[in-house]
């Protein structure tokens, strides 16, 4: 499921309350696991969080369903999400990395998340690069089987052929030579 999808939606209680509003995932860059989800209500001048375990969740579809109570979540209310612990990283601090393909050359910055609710793990990142100035974008879809390391930047081992100057230039002198205009006597007697 795209997380661009999931941001903001409600989460519901085992008692039909609803509690917040999912406001970030964290997952380990080793297993791509999601292990914390975090929950946001409040006004925006007071907003406070809600942790929340991926093995209460009952069910995602246009709500979050989670097996506990506002109750008992509201014991451990936090002010602000806790920064990531050494091996995690939140979706939101992963959107606009920058991907390096295997030969080093930036391949695209990282537009989007797939996550498998089933088994509450990453599943493929999408890469956007722009390729013009008219805000055309090359996208890419990368499957975490793909990923070699993530931190400040992602490598993935794969190489993008993206469009050289040389290769630009020759298809324009073919286009040029195909655009030729040629002039053919016709004479009929």
């Amino acid at each position: 499921m795209n997380t661009k999808d999931v941001f903001g939606m409600k989460i519901i209680d085992k008692n039909a309350k609803e509690v917040a509003k999912i406001a970030e995932f964290e997952f380990n860059v080793k297993t791509y696991k999601v292990n914390k989800i975090y929950g946001s209500f409040g006004n925006p001048i007071n907003k406070k969080y809600y942790e929340i375990d991926p093995n209460t969740i009952i069910s995602i579809g246009d709500y979050l369903l989670i097996d506990t109570t506002v109750e008992k979540l509201s014991e451990n209310t936090l002010d602000k999400i806790p920064k990531a612990e050494q091996n995690d990283l939140k979706v939101n601090e992963a959107m606009g990395k920058t991907v390096l393909d295997a030969e080093g050359n930036t391949a695209g910055k990282v537009s989007n998340i797939d996550i498998d609710f089933d088994n509450f793990e990453i599943t493929n990142i999408t890469i956007s690069k722009q390729t013009s100035s008219f805000g055309k974008k090359d996208v890419n879809v990368i499957h975490k089987d793909e990923i070699k390391g993530m931190g400040d930047y992602v490598i993935v081992n794969k190489v993008f052929k993206g469009e050289s100057k040389d290769s630009a230039e020759k298809e324009d002198k073919k286009e040029d030579e195909s655009n030729e205009k040629v002039k053919v006597n016709i004479n009929i007697d």
